[in-house]
């Protein structure tokens, strides 16, 4: 675990007061780029309270620095999530820091290209461990919380190919496919105790994992960050009574067909 929320500039002032009724404490993983930085600027500037948390502390304080000074409430936690003992103290110090969290929203994870042949048990276990291990980690301090309040919401970032095979993809299909059912199953294990689950699964986004395709990843045409992050917000701040399962969102046209597809 990477030091804590206390004692370092711009945390007092992230910290000042508390949550109003209609604003939530939300505790965004991957928070160092992609759709995660991107999920926690879209609710900051909605006046959520975010806990940033990510393995990056520089860029983990970077943008707590960034977005405090913007007059908006962030506090950084950093911790590597696929370490249960991290995940169980960035649990604790945003349950320390804030008193309560309304709601998580899982966007770590890795991405790996390769034929299985050539996939090491390591990596194979390393893309498990970032999009799927590290959120049941979360969930275990997590969960009794949620269940003490009588309600709670889990967004998680999945991927379209949560639903679909990919070839090359072995290991990251295994993770989110894997992440679909642990939702669904989690969704109806805790529904009765005011847990809501959403499942949010892009297509194609511009972020850096696509740094592990082959080639040139035709990013200019996929969807952006922050269209995903939107998503993940709308269903936060959808009514209590209200819950979006699962949504998929995808580019307009397929950004490998090119323009005429």
């Amino acid at each position: 675990m990477i030091g804590g929320a206390r004692g370092r500039p711009g945390a007092a002032q992230a910290l000042s007061g508390g949550p109003t009724m209609d604003r939530k404490v939300v505790l965004v993983t991957g928070a160092t780029s992609g759709i995660g930085e991107a999920a926690a600027r879209e609710l900051a500037g909605r006046r959520h309270t975010v806990v940033l948390s990510g393995r990056d502390r520089a860029r983990i304080v970077a943008l707590e620095r960034e977005l405090s000074a913007k007059g908006l409430r962030v506090v950084a936690i950093p911790g590597d999530l696929a370490l249960e003992t991290d995940a169980r103290e960035v649990v604790a110090e945003s349950l320390k820091t804030f008193g309560e969290v309304h709601a998580l929203v899982h966007a770590a994870g890795v991405f790996q290209v390769s034929r299985l042949e050539d996939t090491s048990s390591d990596v194979f276990r390393a893309v498990l461990d970032a999009n799927l291990t590290a959120l049941h980690h979360l969930l275990r301090h997590l969960l009794p919380h949620f269940y003490a309040r009588g309600r709670g919401h889990v967004v998680a970032i999945g991927s379209v190919a949560s639903r679909r095979a990919f070839p090359l993809e072995t290991a990251y299909c295994a993770a989110k496919w894997g992440l679909s059912g642990f939702l669904e199953a989690l969704r109806l294990e805790g529904r009765e105790r005011g847990l809501k689950v959403t499942l949010v699964n892009p297509g194609p986004t511009a972020t850096p994992i696509w740094s592990a395709y082959p080639g040139k990843a035709p990013l200019d045409r996929m969807l952006r960050p922050e269209d995903v992050a939107q998503v993940a917000a709308f269903a936060l701040d959808l009514p209590e009574n209200v819950l979006l399962e699962e949504v998929t969102v995808t580019p307009s046209r397929d950004p490998f067909r090119g323009e005429g597809g």
